[in-house]
């Protein structure tokens, strides 16, 4: 009868050793990752913005020219 309690609480113990072992890691790794995404955000690091490519300005009319396809027998 003593297994069946001592069974799951060490199951339990063993669980909970686990997620302290876990919480050790991540809260660190938590912690210095938010510093350095924060630290990069402050001195504009990351990648560069991407501007819009400015619209050329004509002076003047613009004229273009629409293409078609052109079999040889009609060109000739």
């Amino acid at each position: 009868m003593g297994w069946l309690v001592g069974l799951p609480l060490g199951i339990f113990r063993l669980l909970l050793g686990f997620l302290t072992l876990a919480l050790r890691l991540a809260v660190p790794i938590a912690l210095i990752v938010a510093l350095v995404v924060l630290y990069r955000r402050s001195k504009g690091g990351g990648q560069p913005k991407r501007e819009k490519p400015k619209e050329p300005e004509f002076k003047g009319p613009v004229y273009t020219v629409d293409y078609r396809e052109v079999d040889e027998d009609e060109a000739h």
